[in-house]
């Protein structure tokens, strides 16, 4: 039965190419379509056991008392050339803009309170920046020693500005708050030899989001590169070094499209697929490919060699791609979601490159052979 199936899409895909071609992109566009909607998680209760007491009770904290996150805005001294840069946090021109920008994060949607340790130093002074250093070290000087831990670090170089959000487990909430933060930062009036770094749990998890868009564009680029390298040095024709990466690529794309269908994030574990299902797929393709030339060789015509290799090929690949998938859906009853979702990714993935060299590769073979080479032959 199954040779019969696979017999049938060597014919139609040896009779019919551009058809076969046309469906292929069709489904294509509408998983391109679906990939947009994929998310990317980098919330770290999320990457465990929602039914866990511990996750449950978190939520209902957040659900309870608010938000549980806090941003550290760590405002320190940096080298400057400036004859007018600051020396020493304590210096008036850093309360101020401690309170320019307490001010400035509070109208931010999703913070929901902001504070410094230097706000006690300004209740002291009746609530007003003092006006020179030597006040601010009186102020200082003056307070409890368990009042001035906390304010300053032990040589005066940072000052700390806490704010606190109610973004929660909401990723894009959160990415929103801090992308505001950020811009305040940037536009807010820093005095010379001064710079602002954000810490915490929600500047991590921006870091992780960017981390994570940027390593799966250049993990998937460099592995098709690498890929395409050793293709050409296998089959040494340029037609031929694509040929076989083509429906992997497709494969990847399909991926994409399931996993924003079906809701399947993208995280810490799922971050590097497009390189994973390179590196395993390309095998179909090439196991097929060589399959076809060697009927070539043997003089035999287009249609006998495209039927033969799916049919013999098919077998070898579906019985592989089974064995593969049963593998990572053993994943799926991890108890570490993240490790789930690879599960499910990569037995989708491996199933994809699967559909695709069977029914895209022969056609691109087939296109190959009767339209593009004799073009070529033409032009010599």
């Amino acid at each position: 039965m199954i040779e019969d199936i696979l017999r049938k899409i060597a014919i139609f895909s040896e009779r019919r190419p551009f058809l076969m071609l046309v469906i292929i992109l069709i489904i294509t566009i509408f998983a391109g379509i679906g990939a947009t909607k994929v998310k990317f998680q980098t919330a770290f209760e999320k990457m465990l056991p929602q039914d866990n007491p511990v996750i449950e009770t978190l939520y209902e904290v957040r659900d309870n008392f608010g938000g549980t996150d806090i941003i550290s805005i760590c405002i320190k001294l940096k080298p400057s050339d400036s004859s007018d840069k600051v020396n020493d946090i304590r210096d008036p021109r850093v309360l101020r803009y401690i309170k320019i920008l307490e001010a400035d994060l509070e109208e931010i949607d999703g913070i929901t309170g902001v504070n410094s340790p230097v706000d006690v130093i300004i209740e002291r002074n009746n609530g007003t920046v003092p006006n020179d250093i030597e006040t601010v070290k009186e102020i200082y000087n003056s307070l409890p020693e368990d009042a001035r831990n906390g304010i300053f670090n032990h040589d005066y170089s940072m000052v700390v500005v806490n704010a606190y959000t109610d973004a929660g487990g909401d990723q894009e909430k959160l990415m929103e708050v801090m992308k505001d933060i950020y811009q305040r930062i940037e536009d807010s009036p820093v005095p010379p030899g001064i710079e602002v770094v954000c810490t915490g749990t929600p500047p991590m998890r921006r870091l992780l989001d960017n981390l994570m868009r940027e390593s799966q564009i250049f993990t998937t680029l460099i592995g098709g590169i690498g890929v395409l390298i050793v293709l050409f040095f296998y089959f040494r024709k340029p037609l031929s070094t694509i040929m076989p990466l083509i429906p992997i690529v497709i494969a990847v794309i399909w991926t994409g499209g399931a996993m924003g269908l079906l809701g399947i994030p993208v995280d810490m574990a799922t971050a590097g697929i497009g390189s994973l299902l390179l590196g395993i797929g390309i095998d179909y393709g090439i196991h097929l490919m060589h399959r076809y030339e060697e009927e070539r060789k043997k003089g035999r015509d287009v249609a006998e060699s495209i039927e033969t290799a799916v049919v013999s090929t098919g077998m070898a690949v579906m019985a592989t791609t089974a064995t593969t998938v049963a593998g990572f859906l053993a994943l799926v009853i991890a108890p570490l979601p993240m490790m789930a979702n690879l599960g499910k990714v990569c037995a989708l993935g491996i199933t994809f490159c699967m559909i695709c060299v069977i029914t895209l590769l022969p056609a691109l073979l087939v296109i190959e052979e009767r339209y593009i080479l004799p073009l070529f032959k033409k032009e010599r």
